[in-house]
């Protein structure tokens, strides 16, 4: 065999190689890293959910609007405490395969909601800014829990 022919091999060879190590590196990133790096893209626009009028008095009753992967929502009500996940003991369940049993919390501390992650194996996003520690959000905050989105109204 030529030795050209043998060093085309052994590009193609090396080439293939690389290949493969990326598409293991992204599809081990999508497993261990969280949302896909186009996650912002499945966030809605603030200016599409519908916001609450601007003197609403505190006391006002909070509640989450959870998008599954077909942009349907459903309103849970915040009463004390909510735990968001996929597991039994959560009281908001999802069917998201990168959201742990127990994922996040969130909270109606007077007029304001407070969202915590529980230690989470993804974690909690907000506009891509973890979630550390109790935060306080705003209405129409948007709140990455593994890949679902829960707005907050």
């Amino acid at each position: 065999m030529p030795i050209v022919a043998v060093n085309v091999i052994k590009v193609l060879f090396v080439a293939a190689l690389y290949l493969f190590l990326f598409y293991v590196a992204r599809s081990m990133r999508g497993h261990v890293g969280g949302p896909p790096l186009d996650a912002s893209a499945a966030v809605p626009n603030p200016k599409s959910v519908r916001q609450p009028p601007a003197a609403a008095p505190p006391s006002r009753s909070r509640s989450l609007l959870v998008f599954d992967d077909d942009g349907q929502s459903t309103s849970h009500s915040i009463t004390g405490t909510v735990v968001v996940g996929r597991g039994e003991s959560a009281d908001i369940r999802i069917d998201d395969e990168y959201a742990s049993e127990r994922h996040a919390s969130f909270a109606a501390d007077g007029g304001a909601v407070v969202v915590e992650d529980l230690g989470s194996t993804n974690g909690t996003t907000i506009d891509g800014h973890p979630v550390t520690g109790r935060t306080e959000v705003t209405s129409g905050t948007v709140v990455i829990v593994g890949r679902t989105r829960v707005v907050v109204t």
